[in-house]
């Protein structure tokens, strides 16, 4: 067993060698130090003479710069783009600048940039002519922008198959009811009938088109379609109101419609409204009979042109200045006593149409038809027709022709109003 002295000598042995291990490690970092300060110090000064050639260059192409910019753009000015000059003299000079990087050492070499012209939208041009289809696309909903004949839903219309359609109206002719005594004799009473005949009138129209058109433009057929019918319902509707029933053409409600009649409503009205002046109409039909004891005919519809219905309806105040008629700008409608005052561009200004549109009768001999085919030789030229038509009958009863009227605002105000 070591003593106590033999052991401190162990421990003084392994401390010293342990400092001598120190000293070795210390020296080594110091060498290692010095070797990356000698690094850094050899990379710092060829970073900055690679900063200064950069400099040098950058300086050296600011300045050409500057200079094109002086003197303007020359007439090569257009012919490479900036980038496409910059990409052009690295190619042609990658040996000589590889070794100025190489030599480590000051220096350059120019390079001139040349000035292109700005790219605005004048920089591209157009050749040849625009194709009409460029940019035509009917999708989704392109169709023509036409009002609807609204008018057509209110004639009575019924389904026949009979070309001449007849109608019958009853009168009443002589003779009637008496009160009598006992044992006198009964009065006779007899009526009659006149039938007629109405025949249908027919409203057509075509377009032709070509295959081309169909596979160029989306929607195209589907558009023509919805042209074909809507002019026909408006030309229908036209023939309806205003038809003189002359030739092919219907007798419209307009033509068929009587003037005014003041009667015992003459001269009555004190500063008469324009609800004055149509209930006067409204009133001459429910009074005028053609026989007597007649039901009443009861107008229940009044058109007018846009412009006057503004100014009697949708701009009419009280006198506190609020709305007359509320549902006029709401509605572009007016709905008193079961009439119904609307709008129509149809109807010119000025004039006033009271009436029972049911009493004018429609039918559909033949509904609305489209059909599609050749003409001539539109087969070999890649053309083809679209045609639509209708034949129907349009006619009033003649008994029911004291339901309309069609007169002058300005009449039927001047009638009526007290001097």
């Amino acid at each position: 067993m070591e003593t106590p002295k033999e052991m401190a000598d162990a421990i003084n042995d392994g401390l010293e060698g342990l400092n001598e291990k120190v000293a070795k490690a210390q020296k080594s970092a110091d060498e290692n130090k010095a070797s990356i300060d000698t690094k850094v110090e050899d990379m710092s000064k060829l970073f900055n003479t690679k900063h200064d050639d950069i400099h040098n260059v950058l300086k050296k192409q600011g300045e050409t710069l500057s200079e094109i910019k002086q003197r303007g753009t020359d007439n090569d000015s257009i012919k490479l783009s900036l980038g496409n000059q910059i990409h052009k003299f690295v190619s042609e000079n990658e040996d000589t600048i590889k070794n100025l990087y190489k030599a480590g050492v000051n220096g350059g070499i120019e390079f001139q940039v040349k000035a292109v012209g700005d790219i605005t939208t004048g920089s591209g041009t157009i050749v040849g002519t625009v194709p009409s289809t460029v940019g035509t696309d009917l999708a989704p909903v392109s169709n023509v922008n036409l009002r609807n004949a609204e008018l057509l839903s209110l004639t009575t219309n019924v389904t026949t198959t009979t070309a001449s359609y007849p109608y019958t109206d009853v009168l009443p002719k002589e003779g009637g009811y008496t009160f009598i005594g006992e044992g006198d004799s009964k009065t006779q009473i007899d009526k009659s009938w006149e039938t007629r005949f109405e025949t249908p009138v027919k409203v057509a129209a075509w377009e032709r088109m070509t295959e081309e058109v169909v596979q160029d433009i989306p929607r195209i057929e589907s558009v023509c379609r919805d042209f074909l019918l809507k002019q026909h319902n408006l030309k229908k509707q036209d023939g309806i109101l205003f038809g003189d029933g002359t030739g092919n053409n219907p007798l419209g409600a307009t033509v068929i419609g009587r003037t005014f009649v003041a009667g015992d409503m003459a001269n009555a009205v004190t500063s008469p409204t324009i609800m004055d002046i149509i209930n006067a109409a409204i009133t001459d039909i429910y009074t005028t009979h053609n026989f007597t004891d007649e039901a009443a005919y009861k107008a229940n519809l009044v058109i007018i042109n846009p412009v006057d219905f503004y100014l009697y309806f949708s701009s009419a105040k009280d006198n506190e200045n609020r709305p007359l008629f509320p549902t006029a700008t709401l509605f572009d409608r007016v709905n008193i006593g079961g009439v119904t005052v609307i709008p129509d561009r149809s109807i010119p200004a000025g004039k006033l149409f009271v009436c029972d549109m049911s009493k004018y009768n429609t039918t559909n001999y033949l509904p609305y038809t489209v059909k599609m085919g050749w003409i001539n030789d539109d087969f070999i030229k890649n053309q083809f027709v679209i045609l639509a038509e209708s034949r129907f009958h349009a006619f009033v009863k003649e008994l029911d022709k004291q339901a309309f009227i069609y007169d002058d605002i300005a009449t039927v105000e001047a009638a009526i109003t007290a001097p």
